[in-house]
């Protein structure tokens, strides 16, 4: 029997049945195929991590993306606060008055959502998020880590970090058990806020992880690169700020804002500006660890996230939005997500992965 057949013959079987946690050690086995990625200390058993958002705020939600097979989840973010409860950057903790799911004009069956919206972070004040946050870490594991998002004090340029924001809610999760710290500058999205100069959030880029890891010697600083209508020289630079505070890799990227929407907006053109951006990071800086995002609907859009040089990808939009074209498989969003992403014999990773490997 040849190894495409017997992918879709587990494809099938896979259509009607759970897939289990340990399907990476199946692919191996049955397939022949190495399907593990990286984030910081943990090997990921797949390159597939479920982004901060609004599918990851309750454990419910991480318990369902473990059992579903990925390889890991980022919590939303959750606001900073110093030891006396003092949060100054409070106006992001915002429920959304406005989800939408939008497709892009080529995008006929509806088969890409692509998600507007104007919300902020987490709404919980730390004290409630720790109690989540406490929980969710027990569902960790060497093979599916679950990792902490923050965001603290950003000040303009001329003014002092309110550094025990950033470094108290940082310890109270390393004390709970997380080690792996992405850094959130979502909601900075807007050109005419008075914090975006440019030398303001290189210096934001720089100093926070700095911040944060001479205040634990043991952690991983992965600070999210903003997708702003500065230029791709601009991204490198935020990228070597991030690298010259001792980060120890970046996600790229958020949404790029569009006026025309009044939000910001992913799809085919945040892939394609992502890819163009992790290919000159990597060249530039070989060993800086990459975390791609950004219209992820397919396994080749996988595969040319890792070829660029990602060690992983992120997904959000294709768990959120609305998909007008019925998934194939039954079951909950996390579970038809991850067989399209991973199974499907027409565009799946492993699917893909396969006939690269035929080519050569």
């Amino acid at each position: 029997m040849s190894t495409f057949q017997r992918l879709k013959d587990l494809s099938q079987y896979f259509l009607n049945h759970d897939i289990p946690e340990d399907f990476s050690e199946i692919a191996s086995k049955e397939l022949g195929i190495d399907i593990s990625a990286r984030y910081g200390p943990f090997r990921l058993k797949n390159p597939l991590l479920v982004a901060p958002g609004q599918m990851t705020v309750s454990v419910s939600q991480i318990q369902l993306i473990k059992q579903s097979g990925f390889a890991g989840c980022v919590l939303k973010s959750v606001v900073g606060e110093d030891e006396k409860g003092s949060c100054s950057m409070i106006k992001l903790r915002r429920k959304p008055t406005k989800v939408e799911t939008v497709y892009d004009d080529y995008d006929t069956e509806g088969e890409f959502p692509i998600i507007h919206w104007d919300g902020g972070l987490d709404t919980r004040d730390l004290q409630h998020y720790l109690e989540f946050a406490r929980i969710a870490i027990k569902l960790s594991g060497p093979d599916f880590p679950v990792i902490a998002s923050i965001l603290g004090h950003l000040p303009s340029y001329d003014e002092d970090f309110i550094e025990d924001e950033w470094v108290y809610t940082t310890k109270k999760l390393y004390d709970t058990g997380y080690r792996v710290f992405e850094i959130d500058f979502c909601p900075f999205l807007k050109e005419h806020d008075e914090l975006m100069s440019q030398k303001t959030i290189l210096r934001w880029y720089r100093v926070i992880p700095e911040m944060l890891k001479k205040s634990f010697n043991d952690i991983f600083v992965f600070p999210k690169i903003l997708n702003l209508d500065y230029g791709t020289d601009f991204q490198l630079k935020m990228v070597e700020s991030s690298f010259q505070g001792k980060a120890d890799g970046v996600i790229i990227a958020n949404r790029i804002y569009k006026k025309e929407f009044g939000c910001a907006h992913g799809g085919e053109e945040l892939r394609q500006h992502n890819l163009k951006q992790i290919k000159m990071v990597h060249q530039l800086y070989p060993d800086f660890e990459i975390s791609a995002t950004g219209g992820i609907y397919r396994g080749n859009h996988i595969i040319e996230y890792l070829s660029a040089g990602a060690k992983n990808v992120q997904v959000l939009s294709f768990l959120m939005g609305k998909v007008k074209k019925p998934f194939e498989k039954k079951g909950n969003r996390f579970q038809q997500v991850f067989y399209k992403l991973m199974l499907d014999v027409e565009s799946g990773y492993i699917a893909c992965l396969l006939k690269q490997r035929d080519k050569t």
